[in-house]
């Protein structure tokens, strides 16, 4: 594709340098006289480089500038200018040019390096925009499938606080969506430019968090070769979100408190510490309250973490969303495997909203992604489900204990739901995890709860 670049200048000269100096490098050069016209045109015709002179009489090229970040903040551009001043640049290099050309143009080769340069970092900008608008469509508030009342709730929570910079704890079982509300939460706030560094705590070893969390100077400890930062230091400016920050250690919670509560961090053999600007967001799947009743969790950093609490319900308390995000699953799939499936007919449908659900929303995802890679007709049926899917459906029919409350009902149906999947996967932790839709580290917590010896 050829490159476009806007030439915008009052004098005629200029604009005729700019086509004869670009006349040999594959660039099609669009002349303008008025920087209100270059401005109508750029919506039809954006362009890679817009090199604009600084003095014109309906508007300044500064004028001009700024009105072009407003609504097209990708597009790189050159200021001109026939007074070469350091305040004229350091004015254009503020308000977000990239760089600036005096008048008269004596040096060519200067001038060619600098549009060089300029179409560069208009290349990278773009790519920028297109990161941007992919993480938008995976992680962006709408693509968060949702009729429940409960979940449209949790999601108007979701606006109201993206905007401000309060520590947030997002609780719920494994595979209800917590990083993905987090991700939406980031990407709503100031700081969606910046990175967003998610963290899994429980597959942190104790004795190494607080080298991955600080980081530490070369020569801290053996082994250190090199100064390494830690991820408050990588997150800086962003967004950290720490996942299971209930399997932390209490020593490293300690630590932890310290950082947030001062907003710096100090390195392992540092001599010094730095300032870091994170906004924190922490899920768990456990009770913190009940954790830090046994004395497993501090209480002083359960207040500082959970300054704003959000509760995602699991996904049997929400089946109205089920048809969704079936259909949703679907599509997303058909995309993957090059399938055009129609839907799930009502059989299908039926054993969904039968489900318990232990792996909530990822396990639901994991059923359709698996159907749908296998299916040969134009809906889902009851024979693209899983064996283990019916084994452990109607749990509240099997339900044989003495005891009716729900929380010994659930255990039992646990219980058999591991015995079922680890046979089926040949006692495979890691294989039966993927089987369920649930991360490894939840997979060992069930089988050491529920049938550990």
């Amino acid at each position: 594709m050829q490159t476009k670049i806007f030439v915008v200048d009052d004098e005629r000269y200029t604009l005729d340098f700019f086509e004869a100096l670009l006349i040999n490098e594959n660039v099609q050069v669009f002349k303008f006289r008025s920087p209100i016209e270059a401005f109508k045109a750029v919506e039809k015709n954006e362009p890679d480089l817009i090199i604009s002179d600084i003095v014109m009489p309906e508007m300044s090229g500064l004028e001009f500038l700024e009105e072009l970040n407003k609504k097209y903040p990708y597009i790189t551009v050159i200021l001109v200018t026939a007074y070469a001043s350091i305040e004229k640049a350091v004015q254009a290099i503020k308000k977000g040019a990239f760089d600036f050309l005096t008048k008269p143009f004596d040096d060519i080769e200067e001038v060619t390096i600098k549009i060089k340069k300029g179409l560069e970092n208009s290349r990278l900008k773009n790519r920028v925009k297109v990161l941007q608008e992919n993480v938008n469509e995976l992680y962006g508030i709408d693509n968060i499938v949702s009729k429940s009342k409960k979940m449209n709730d949790i999601l108007s929570m979701v606006k109201k606080v993206s905007g401000i910079s309060s520590n947030i704890l997002i609780s719920g079982e494994s595979g209800t969506g917590k990083e993905l509300i987090a991700r939406s939460i980031h990407q709503l706030s100031s700081r969606k430019n910046e990175r967003f560094l998610p963290i899994n705590c429980a597959a942190i070893p104790e004795n190494l968090q607080e080298s991955l969390f600080f980081g530490y100077e070369k020569g801290a400890f053996t082994g250190a070769d090199s100064l390494h930062r830690g991820y408050f230091e990588e997150a800086d400016g962003g967004t950290l979100f720490l996942d299971e920050i209930g399997e932390t250690d209490p020593n490293f919670q300690v630590k932890l408190l310290r950082v947030i509560q001062e907003k710096s961090v100090k390195r392992l053999g540092a001599s010094k510490s730095l300032d870091v600007d994170v906004r924190l967001i922490c899920a768990t799947n456990k009770n913190l309250e009940r954790e830090v009743e046994k004395g497993n969790f501090r209480q002083d950093l359960y207040y500082r973490i959970n300054v704003i609490k959000i509760e995602i319900p699991p996904l049997r308390e929400r089946a109205e969303d089920i048809p969704y995000l079936v259909d949703f699953f679907i599509k997303k799939y058909n995309r993957e495997f090059s399938k055009n499936l129609k839907g799930a007919d009502s059989g299908f449908m039926k054993h969904l909203y039968e489900y318990d659900w232990p792996g909530n929303v990822r396990e639901l995802e994991n059923i359709i992604e698996r159907s749908t890679a296998l299916a040969e007709k134009d809906y889902l049926g009851l024979e693209n489900l899983p064996e283990t899917f019916f084994s452990n459906s109607n749990s509240g029919e099997r339900f044989s204990g003495d005891s009716l409350k729900y929380k010994d009902a659930r255990d039992e149906f646990e219980k058999s739901y591991l015995k079922k999947l680890l046979e089926l996967s040949d006692n495979n932790i890691t294989r039966a995890s993927k089987l369920a839709g649930v991360d490894p580290a939840t997979m060992h917590r069930k089988v050491n709860k529920y049938l550990k010896e």
